[in-house]
C-alpha cells in the first residue's frame, strides 16, 4: 500500500476542534495514536492563524535526531527546503531565518530562549510533543512557560499545546483546566502477534534475534527490533550477521543515544528497493522518528533507564519491562508508511500486567543542571513553580551540594532556602552544558588549557570511542589528537567535529583575569568538576581493584587495567545495574594525592577523631583529613580532655550495648535489684536501670567516671557497683538494703541470695532447709519464687506456694529422692519437721 498523502491523516478531523480551542482559550491538549500525524500536520496547519500576529510557533521534541527529522517532514511537506518558513535548532546545529513561523528545537533549547528573554515574545504557541515521554527538560519547559505567561504576557498570554500518542490526560486536564482532543485511528493497520514466552531479560536476545530471523524470511519490508541496551544490541548484531550476513540487499544498523547525530542520520535514512534493513534500536527509536520502509516491528518489551542514586550521587543502569504506553509507541512505529506487524515478546495476559506509565525523569534522574537553570530563572525553593510531577527533595538537595562544591552558587549563611548563582555559576549558566562540563571548561580557559578541556568534554560527552578497553583517559585524549592508532568503535572525525564545537564554545567564555599558575595539566581540570569522583585503592587481588569513592561507592577495575596501579585517581564514567552494591569504572584518570592536598585545599574538610578502638582495645585521637568520604590522611591528637574522652567512650558503648562494661555477678545482681525497686516502689524516686535508659543516661550516671579512660586495663577497673549506688542518696541505699535484699535468712538459719536477674525474684535453696516453713517468701509484696534444691544441689521443683508443695508434690518428691540421698532427712510430715542444712548423722550427733 502506497504512503498517505498528509490530507488523509487521521488527525485532521480534529484540526477545525484544535483551531477553535486556540482560539478561544490559551491551552490545548490532543491526544492521537502512533501515526496520525500530529508531528507532521499540526505546526502547519496552526502556521496561518490570526492570532499568531506574524509570531513563531515553536515544537519541542525530545531528542535531536527527532527534532531535525521532524523539522524535515515539515519542510518537505511545505517542498522547501529547511531554514525557510520551517526551520530547526538544537545543540551545536540550526538553520532558520526571519520568515521561519514553525521552528522545531529540543527542549533544552528552548529553556536557554527562556532565560534570554523570559517573556518570548516573538513566540505565540509553543507545541509540546511526544509529552508523555515526561522528559527532565520538558516538564522544566513546562513550568517554565507557566510562570512566564503568568509574571509576563498577562495581556496576550503564551499559548501551550501539549501532544501525545499515550497521555496521562487526568492530571494535564486538572493543570491546565482544559479538555482533551483525542483523535482515534492510525495511519494503517498493525496486526499484533504475542508470544507464550515470559519476560526473561537473560534470555531476550538469542529469542529475538530467531524471532527476528523468521521475520525477515516471512514478510515483506525494514525491521525495527527494540532491545533494551547497547549491549544487547551488539550481540543481536552479531548473530544477526552471522545468519543473514549472506543477504546482499540488507543492512543490520544499530540505532541509539549515544550514536553521533550524523550516525542516527543515517539509520533512518529510505532504503532503496531492494534494499531492506534491520535496525535495531533502544527507546530512542519509540517516539517521533518515521523510520521510512519499516513493516515490521519486533519488541523485547524490555526498557533500560538510568537511575540517579542522591545518597551516592552516582547513576545506574535499570532494566525493567516496558509499560503499556512504551509498547503501544513502538507497535506504532509499524504502522507509520504501510499496514503493519508487531511481535511482541510475552503473552497477551502480561500486556495487561504492564504499567500504564513509566516514571517521570524527574523523579529518576539528576537535577544538577535543571536545579542550575532554577536559580539562574530566579527560583528559591524547590515548590515554588506549578510542577506537574515536583522533584525529590533528596535529588534536589544532592544536586544544591554538587553546585555548592562546583562553587556555582553563593553561600549561604542562613537557614533561609538561599539558591543564588555566584559570578562563577553565571558563567557556567551561559553555557548551556552540564555542570560538570561546564566547570572542566572554564578551569581550561582559566588556565590557558583550553585544548586539553575542549577534548576532555568532547570525549565526556560523546561517549567512549573504545568498546572493550582500559579505562584510561589519556589514551582517549592521544587518541583524539592523533598520537595513538588504537581501533575506535566510532569514526574518529565525529569526535574532531565535536571538539571543535566544544574549542568554539570556549572562547566564547570571557575571563577578567587569567591565572597566573599554568597549571597545563589534565587532572588540575578534573578534579574541581569531579571531585565527588575522586577515588582510593583499597583492595587489589589478581582479577580485580577496588576503589572507595569520595562519594562513599565502591567501584572496581580489572586488576590489569593500567589505572590500576594508581592509588589515586578520578572515576569519570563509573556504571552499574540497579541493586549492585558495587559499580564498575569505565573511565578514570590516574592523580596524585599531593595535588588534592596542594591546590584543592578548599576541598578538604579536618576532623578531629577520637574514638574507642575495639580492635585496639584502646582510644584513638586522631586529627584526620577528609575529602567527602575519604580519609586520605591521619595525625596522633595531644591529650584529649576528659569531656571529649567521655563522648568517645558512651559513643563507643551506644554502639557495642552495655556488655562492653566490666559487669560481675555482685554489679548485675545490684542493678536488678534497683530496677525491681524501679518497678515495685512508687512512693520513692528511683533510677531507670534498664538498658535502653542507661544507655540514654550514659554520660549522666557514667560519665564522671570516663575521664581518664584510655584503654581497656582502665576500663576493667571501673567499680561498677559504687558507680550504680552512686545514682541513690543514702536513704534510698538503705531502703534497698532493708525492703530489696539482696540476701535472705532461710528457717534453717543459712543465709541464701536472691536472684533479681530472673524475672521474679528467686531463691535457690535445699528443700531440707524450709521444713517447717509454709508462707512464701516477698520483696515489696512480690512473691519470691522458691526452686528448691536436691541435696546435690539439683532443681526438685519450683513453687510460689509452699504449703501447696508440701501437701501436694512433697510426698512424690520424697519417694524418688529418699533413695537417692539416704544421709539427708526425708520426714514423712515436712512442716513440722525441723529445717536443716545437716545431714542424719550431723543431726544424731548436735
Amino acid at each position: 500500500m502506497s504512503r498517505l498523502m498528509s490530507s488523509e491523516l487521521p488527525i485532521y478531523q480534529l484540526i477545525p476542534q484544535l483551531k477553535h480551542q486556540l482560539l478561544h482559550h490559551h491551552e490545548a491538549i490532543l491526544e492521537a495514536a502512533p501515526g496520525a500525524g500530529k508531528t507532521t500536520v499540526v505546526p502547519i496547519a496552526l502556521m496561518e492563524e490570526v492570532w499568531l500576529k506574524s509570531r513563531k510557533i515553536i515544537m519541542l521534541e525530545p531528542r535531536r535526531l527527532a527534532a531535525k527529522a521532524a523539522a524535515k517532514r515539515l519542510a518537505d511537506t511545505l517542498k522547501e527546503p529547511l531554514g525557510q518558513r520551517i526551520g530547526y535548532r538544537i545543540r551545536h546545529e540550526g538553520k532558520e531565518s526571519p520568515q521561519t513561523k514553525v521552528l522545531v528545537v529540543t527542549e533544552g533549547v528552548l529553556t536557554r530562549m527562556l532565560h534570554d528573554d523570559p517573556s518570548l515574545d516573538d513566540i505565540a504557541l509553543v507545541i509540546f510533543d511526544e509529552f508523555h515521554e515526561r522528559n527532565l527538560h520538558s516538564d522544566l519547559a513546562f513550568a517554565l512557560c507557566l510562570q512566564a505567561r503568568e509574571l509576563y504576557r498577562d495581556e496576550d498570554p503564551l499559548k501551550l499545546l501539549v501532544m501525545s500518542a499515550t497521555l496521562d490526560t487526568e492530571a494535564l486536564e486538572t493543570r491546565l483546566g482544559c479538555p482533551t482532543l483525542t483523535s482515534q485511528g492510525r495511519s494503517f493497520p498493525i496486526t499484533t502477534h504475542y508470544s507464550n514466552k515470559s519476560l526473561k531479560a537473560f534470555q531476550i536476545t538469542d529469542e529475538v534475534v530467531r524471532l527476528t530471523c523468521q521475520a525477515f524470511y516471512e514478510e515483506s519490508g525494514s525491521l525495527l527490533v527494540f532491545l533494551p541496551g547497547q549491549k544487547e544490541i551488539r550481540q543481536a548484531a552479531s548473530q544477526l550477521q552471522q545468519r543473514l550476513g549472506h543477504e546482499a540487499h540488507l543492512s543490520i544498523l544499530p540505532l541509539y543515544g549515544e550514536l553521533s547525530l550524523k550516525e542516527q542520520e543515517a539509520v533512518i535514512e529510505p532504503s532503496i528497493a531492494p534494499n531492506r534493513k534491520i535496525v535495531l534500536a533502544t527507546a530512542i527509536a519509540q517516539t517521533s522518528l518515521t523510520i521510512d520502509g519499516i513493516r515490521v516491528v519486533i519488541d523485547s518489551g524490555l526498557s533500560r533507564e538510568a537511575r540517579f542514586d542522591a545518597s551516592t550521587a552516582t547513576t545506574r543502569l535499570h532494566t525493567r519491562r516496558a509499560t503499556q504506553a512504551e509498547t503501544i509507541q513502538r507497535m506504532g512505529r509499524a504502522g507509520r508508511t504501510e499496514e503493519g506487524i508487531c511481535y511482541r515478546w510475552w503473552s497477551e495476559g502480561q500486556q495487561h500486567q504492564l504499567a500504564l506509565q513509566a516514571q517521570p525523569q524527574i523523579e529518576i534522574s539528576d537535577l544538577s543542571s535543571l536545579v542550575m537553570d532554577l536559580a539562574k530563572w530566579g527560583v528559591q525553593e524547590r515548590l515554588e513553580l506549578d510542577w506537574i510531577t515536583p522533584p525529590p527533595n533528596s535529588h534536589w538537595q544532592q544536586s544544591i551540594d554538587l553546585l555548592t562544591n562546583l562553587q556555582a552558587l553563593e553561600q549561604n549563611q542562613t537557614s533561609q532556602p538561599f539558591l543564588v548563582l555566584s559570578a562563577l555559576g553565571e558563567q557556567m549558566s551561559s553555557l548551556g552544558i552540564e555542570p560538570r562540563l561546564a566547570r572542566l571548561l572554564l578551569d581550561g580557559k582559566q588556565n590557558h588549557n583550553s585544548d586539553s578541556a575542549s577534548a576532555i568534554c568532547t570525549i565526556l560527552s560523546e561517549g567512549d570511542p573504545f568498546a572493550n578497553y582500559h579505562s584510561d583517559l589519556s589514551d582517549r585524549l592521544n587518541w583524539l589528537a592523533g598520537h595513538n592508532q588504537a581501533q575506535s568503535k566510532r569514526p574518529r572525525q565525529n569526535y574532531l567535529n565535536a571538539r571543535q564545537q566544544w574549542h568554539r564554545r570556549s572562547q566564547q567564555i570571557s575571563i577578567q583575569q587569567a591565572s597566573l599558575d599554568n597549571k597545563n595539566d589534565i587532572a588540575f581540570l578534573l578534579i574541581r568538576a569531579f571531585a565527588d569522583r575522586i577515588a582510593q585503592r583499597v583492595e587489589q587481588d589478581h582479577d580485580k581493584t577496588r576503589y572507595k569513592l569520595a562519594n562513599g561507592r565502591m567501584a572496581s577495575l580489572s586488576s590489569l587495567d593500567p589505572c590500576a596501579q594508581s592509588e589515586w585517581l578520578i572515576a569519570l564514567d563509573i556504571g552499574g545495574h540497579h541493586g549492585q552494591e558495587e559499580d564498575r569504572i569505565f573511565l578514570a584518570y590516574p592523580i596524585q594525592l599531593a595535588m588534592l592536598t596542594q591546590d584543592f585545599a578548599d576541598l578538604l574538610s579536618i576532623k578531629n577523631h577520637l574514638a574507642w578502638s575495639k580492635k585496639d582495645a584502646r582510644l584513638l585521637s586522631e586529627s584526620q583529613r577528609w575529602i567527602g568520604k575519604l580519609c586520605i590522611d591521619k595525625q596522633k591528637l595531644s591529650k584529649p580532655s576528659e569531656a571529649d574522652i567521655c563522648q568517645a567512650i558512651c559513643q563507643y558503648i551506644r554502639q557495642e550495648g552495655l556488655s562492653v562494661l566490666p559487669w560481675n555477678e555482685s554489679s548485675d545482681q545490684l542493678r536488678a535489684r534497683m530496677q525491681f525497686a524501679f518497678i515495685h516502689d512508687k512512693q520513692n524516686l528511683w533510677p531507670d536501670c534498664s538498658d535502653d535508659a542507661l544507655l540514654n543516661e550514659l554520660e549522666e550516671w557514667l560519665g564522671p567516671y570516663l575521664g581518664k579512660v584510655t584503654n581497656q586495663q582502665a576500663m576493667s577497673k571501673l567499680a561498677l557497683n559504687d558507680i550504680l549506688l552512686s545514682r541513690l542518696d543514702w536513704n534510698l541505699q538503705q531502703f534497698l538494703n532493708r525492703k530489696v535484699p539482696a540476701r535472705i535468712t532461710v528457717p534453717s538459719g543459712s543465709s541464701h541470695a536472691i536472684d533479681y536477674c530472673e524475672q521474679q525474684p528467686t531463691l535457690r535453696v535445699k528443700l531440707q532447709e524450709m521444713f517447717g516453713y509454709t508462707n512464701s517468701p516477698t520483696v515489696l509484696n512480690q512473691i519470691v519464687r522458691i526452686e528448691l534444691l536436691s541435696p546435690g544441689q539439683r532443681p526438685l521443683a519450683v513453687t510460689q506456694d509452699l504449703a501447696f508443695f508440701w501437701r501436694e508434690a512433697y510426698p512424690e518428691v520424697r519417694k524418688e529422692m529418699r533413695g537417692r540421698y539416704p544421709k539427708h532427712p526425708w520426714p514423712e510430715d515436712p512442716i513440722s519437721a525441723q529445717a536443716t542444712a545437716k545431714t542424719n548423722r550431723a543431726l544424731r550427733s548436735s
